[in-house]
């Protein structure tokens, strides 16, 4: 059966994704900290920004976020397209006391989301980068924010993905090669990683929300660079993002008002450079002449392509162009002039590239055990994850706001 929305696969799912069963105000308060680091530091929005704040959430799922909103004084109007996580959002809300700032609950996707009001923040965190083309949620988000009012969304990045696309190709091969059960050859390969890492909530879940999610594809997955240039022509300026987006040792004059073209150009040009920092997860950023910067950026494309063509067909003719393009990326990444906090940076880099060659050739040659052995104890394959989770806030311009041409 195929599903047309994320939701409806989550439906069909026993388990909910993201649901950490918060019952205490110590759980919540460890939560609410994580939330006001990346809030505050990382996206421009303290806290305080929320106090009497009409705000909507798309697919808050269980509704751990809706609740920290709540917390910090925003009247909640929530839509959330899977009936099973209703009662989950309303225990919340009653066990910590907020049902006074639960406005709405609402049955709607995105698309379906009706409402003449405006609201001074949405959120859309974790599935909009699904619905496709981007163009269709940049328009409801203009439609029901208010002028100056923010939009925060998180979306898989095309080039920060590539190791999560690397993985659920590994998890695809691992299947095929041994005939095991989804969790039990997930397990195999990839509880050594996964306890490597901090985490709230079951490894079950992390297979079902990405190894074995139809919507976690390279067809779904947006170049940020798009996505701002989308943005921009429906009415949107960037606020602030996780990476940024931005060229942040770029210096000038404070009353310089740069044109949103200009905006524009300057962060295609940084997030060329920035490819190679999202797919390793830290910052490599390439320095060098342009022509490195796309031939590693092309390099890339080719790898995603054909690494999620073996998702479907993972001992198809597609495995041999995986293990071609690796090599040419290494080569290609062991030679560029990159920008880095520690040269060990740029190595590990090349050793993660090797990890996952060497991992690949394991598939080739058809041998389980050694596919098995590697991804329990390479350390550079159990430390990397990449950046795929992109945060990104728009901001609506007003229409009062003086424009540079």
């Amino acid at each position: 059966m195929a599903d047309h929305k994320l939701f409806q696969y989550y439906e069909r799912q026993d388990i909910l994704p993201t649901f950490a069963d918060f019952k205490s105000h110590e759980q919540l308060k460890g939560y609410d900290a994580q939330r006001r680091e990346l809030f505050s530091d990382k996206l421009m929005l303290p806290p305080g920004l929320f106090r009497g704040a009409e705000l909507l959430e798309f697919g808050p799922d269980s509704g751990e976020n809706a609740v920290v909103f709540a917390g910090w004084g925003a009247s909640m109007t929530l839509a959330e397209p899977n009936r099973q996580a209703h009662p989950k959002i309303q225990a919340y809300f009653e066990r910590f006391g907020l049902l006074p700032r639960l406005r709405e609950l609402v049955l709607s996707d995105v698309e379906g989301f009706r409402s003449d009001r405006r609201f001074d923040i949405i959120d859309a965190e974790g599935f909009i980068y699904t619905i496709q083309p981007s163009e269709i949620w940049l328009r409801v988000l203009q439609r029901l924010l208010n002028p100056d009012g923010c939009a925060v969304i998180s979306f898989y990045e095309r080039n920060g993905a590539f190791y999560e696309l690397a993985l659920k190709a590994i998890h695809a091969a691992g299947k095929a090669l041994t005939g095991r059960p989804t969790l039990e050859s997930a397990k195999l390969l990839f509880e050594a990683k996964w306890d490597s890492i901090p985490h709230t909530r079951a490894f079950e879940s992390w297979v079902m929300d990405v190894l074995e999610n139809p919507f976690v594809r390279n067809r779904t997955f947006i170049y940020a660079g798009d996505l701002c240039g989308a943005a921009s022509a429906l009415g949107f300026d960037v606020h602030a993002s996780w990476p940024s987006y931005r060229d942040t040792l770029d210096i000038y004059w404070h009353k310089k008002v740069y044109s949103d073209a200009d905006k524009l150009r300057r962060s295609a040009k940084h997030l060329q450079r920035s490819r190679l920092s999202f797919l390793g997860g830290r910052k490599l950023y390439l320095v060098g002449q342009d022509e490195t910067v796309e031939a590693i950026g092309a390099a890339i494309e080719h790898l995603m392509g054909d690494v999620d063509a073996m998702i479907d067909d993972p001992l198809g003719d597609s495995l041999a162009r995986v293990i071609s393009g690796l090599s040419t990326l290494r080569k290609l990444v062991a030679k560029a002039e990159i920008f880095a906090d520690d040269p060990a940076d740029v190595e590990a880099a090349v050793a993660t590239l090797d990890s996952f060659l060497g991992i690949f050739r394991a598939i080739a040659r058809r041998d389980a055990g050694e596919l098995a052995a590697l991804a329990q104890s390479d350390a550079a394959f159990i430390n990397i994850w990449g950046q795929p989770n992109h945060f990104l806030v728009l901001r609506k311009r007003s229409e009062l706001a003086p424009r540079a041409r």
